[in-house]
């Protein structure tokens, strides 16, 4: 496991990487409230549990498609 694999609050630049996102896209589920980011001393991070959280909705709702 890498650092930034234990670590539970990452960087944006790790949270586009983690989903695998660009930067346009990953504001687009901040500005629509899909996420919500964590500002810690002025540093924007992310939560990877909620980051988790929103894969696992993505996946159910896909399931769900027929």
């Amino acid at each position: 496991m890498t650092e930034s694999q234990s670590r539970r609050l990452l960087l944006r630049a790790e949270a586009l990487s983690y989903l695998q996102l660009n930067d346009e896209q990953l504001q687009t589920l901040i500005d629509t409230r899909q996420i919500t980011p964590i500002r810690i001393v002025g540093v924007e991070r992310f939560d990877r549990n909620d980051l988790d959280e929103l894969i696992n909705t993505y996946k159910t709702t896909a399931s769900r498609r027929p």
